[in-house]
């Protein structure tokens, strides 16, 4: 990171501007960004802690901090950034956060909401059927999505046991139903005082696209599913099957998409929080499926499955009670 020194009269006066107009202090709201002396609150005490960090007076600052707007480089404009952030004008994006239960650590990257066309779009060709059409526009909020599925360590941290048929800490958890995640879940908010609970399908296919940063790709993270996903082309199941030799993979060992997510396409299904339904044409903002069903959504293909169930926009659903080892979860938040 280059530390630029600015001996500059502007970030002290604008200093100087804030300080008359907000006299109290204002809490940060995006894990503390923006807290450059440590106390918790974002406020024009930051700023002057700021302006002395670049001038070179305070050497008592995390530099990550000061890198306010998150150029890689700590100057001017972060000084503007964290004033505009207190007088109201701009607002942090969403950052990673990592939790951890007991030594089990894992990562919820930021979704920046937006608006995306959902269904068989074009990139999905002849491969698309009558269950991603019609095509419709969804806008959706902000949100947290996990940057893996579930892995089993997880679960067993969590629940005291594995139900997975393959077993090895760094797989994905299978076998569990609908209904086993839900409790999954609840257990897990009860440990980190949180909110997690599975994704909605939008939100689902909306990470699973990359977000605002989609490049339009058939599969989540390219439009080649051997390097982005784990599936039959890739895994050896036909012709090692009943050997012991075939089945899941480790998470995180094939490519990531624009959001750095892995395994979005293959490894093993993910269950989605929504009923199973058929699309409306309509435009909708941060729709939840239908009021009730008896089928869950679940996305993403898997380890045994081909290419065709691996696309981005590939949906399904069965029986909340239904297990199967090639069916596990992703967390949202």
């Amino acid at each position: 990171m280059t530390i630029t020194n600015h001996k500059t009269l502007k970030a002290i006066i604008l200093a100087l501007m804030i300080s008359m107009l907000f006299p109290c202090s204002l809490m940060a709201q995006q894990a503390k960004r923006g807290d450059i002396n440590g106390d918790n609150e974002v406020d024009v005490s930051d700023v002057t802690a700021l302006i002395s960090y670049i001038l070179g007076s305070n050497t008592n600052v995390d530099p990550s901090q000061a890198d306010v707007n998150r150029d890689n480089e700590v100057d001017v404009s972060d000084v503007t950034t964290l004033i505009s952030y207190i007088l109201g004008s701009y607002e942090f994006p969403p950052e990673m956060q990592e939790f951890t239960i007991g030594n089990v650590t894992f990562v919820m990257m930021p979704v920046e909401g937006g608006t995306f066309t959902m269904g068989a779009t074009a990139e999905q060709g002849s491969d698309a059927n009558d269950r991603e059409l019609p095509v419709h526009e969804v806008t959706l909020s902000s949100y947290y999505i996990a940057s893996t599925e579930v892995t089993q360590e997880l679960w067993q941290a969590v629940m005291g046991s594995n139900p997975s048929y393959f077993k090895a800490a760094q797989l994905p958890v299978e076998n569990v139903s609908w209904e086993d995640c839900q409790l999954f879940i609840a257990t897990l908010n009860e440990l980190t005082e949180s909110n997690f609970r599975l994704p909605t399908e939008a939100e689902w296919e909306f990470a699973a696209r990359g977000g605002n940063k989609s490049m339009g790709y058939k599969y989540a993270g390219g439009n080649n599913l051997d390097v982005v996903g784990w599936y039959s082309g890739n895994d050896s199941w036909p012709m090692l099957r009943g050997t012991g030799s075939y089945g899941t993979h480790y998470v995180a060992t094939r490519g990531f998409n624009e959001l750095e997510l892995f395994d979005m396409s293959g490894n093993v299904h993910e269950w989605c929080q929504d009923w199973f339904g058929t699309y409306s044409a309509e435009a909708q903002t941060d729709p939840t499926g239908p009021a009730s069903g008896t089928s869950r959504v679940y996305r993403g293909g898997s380890w045994y499955f081909d290419e065709w169930f691996c696309r981005v926009s590939f949906r399904n659903g069965t029986t909340p009670t239904y297990r199967s080892y090639g069916i596990g979860l992703r967390l949202a938040l």
